[in-house]
């Protein structure tokens, strides 16, 4: 009798486990990201004193709202012409600053809202970051 009323108690507190579980996955799911990844990293040509060398740059995207992360997708390919076209052919000693990172950032992101304006209607996005920048 002892081990049939165990038994069930243990039954009752699994099945009681599973349920909350079962509860907590449902009801927590975790909200979209706000930020869209240009993946892969962007590789362009800059000029240093002269000599060619390669600006690799990683890109986050921030989103004004995050069901619009479909409409970015869709136009990833043009965000991205846009970024190759204002990346390429820069000076490194331009881009190597922090002054000039932020120039470059806000240049970005004001060229890209327009052409997401000009393709969806709507800016979509409010800024754009640098993650990651290396020049070799």
């Amino acid at each position: 009798m002892k081990t049939i009323l165990m038994g069930k108690l243990f039954i009752f507190i699994f099945v009681f486990s599973v349920q909350q579980l079962a509860h907590a996955a449902g009801s927590s799911s975790a909200p979209a990201s706000k930020y869209f990844s240009l993946s892969p990293p962007m590789v362009v040509n800059v000029t240093d004193n002269g000599r060619v060398r390669h600006l690799q740059v990683s890109i986050q995207l921030r989103l004004d709202n995050v069901a619009d992360a479909p409409l970015l997708q869709e136009h990833k390919p043009a965000i991205q012409h846009e970024l190759v076209m204002l990346l390429s052919g820069r000076e490194a000693k331009n881009v190597r600053s922090t002054q000039g990172k932020e120039k470059l950032r806000a240049e970005a992101t004001e060229i890209l809202k327009k052409t997401l304006q000009e393709s969806t209607g709507k800016p979509l996005i409010n800024a754009v970051y640098f993650t990651a920048f290396v020049i070799q």
